[in-house]
């Protein structure tokens, strides 16, 4: 588990035992960006939705495979900006969710701090930089 600024934490592959413990250390939310059926004996986006269900905390399914989409970004955006923190998000090493961070908060923090955060928790993702750059430059201006 690596962590990011704003109470939010990245890792990998989550299980149930996991999320409870996680959830008792004061976790509110997860977000899974991890699409179903993508590795063996991965845990169902369903059954993680039930389990925090009960547990009272917030689940947010946003699975990323294949690249970055409008829907993915937006979605995450959102679940950011309104997920009780701290938050968990988890995909298969915690890199989709380090950078799907760094979209959500490219508006906010800019692209060298975001870079930034996501370097010093120890993911290589120079390769979004431009796409980062790009985004930024694509979202509405403040008035």
């Amino acid at each position: 588990m690596r962590e990011l600024p704003g109470d939010v934490f990245v890792g990998g592959q989550l299980d149930i035992v996991t999320m409870t413990a996680l959830t008792e250390q004061g976790v509110m939310s997860f977000i899974n960006n991890r699409p179903d059926n993508e590795g063996h004996m991965q845990p169902s986006s369903d059954s993680l939705a039930k389990a925090t269900a009960e547990l009272g905390v917030d689940y947010r399914h946003i699975p990323m495979a294949g690249g970055l989409t409008s829907h993915i970004l937006d979605a995450s955006i959102d679940a950011y900006a309104n997920l009780p923190r701290p938050i968990m998000a988890f995909c298969a090493s915690g890199m989709r969710s380090a950078a799907l961070w760094a979209f959500a908060h490219v508006d906010k923090l800019g692209v060298d701090d975001v870079m930034t955060a996501i370097s010093e928790a120890g993911y290589d993702l120079e390769q979004i930089r431009q796409p980062l750059m790009q985004f930024k430059e694509a979202l509405p201006k403040d008035s």
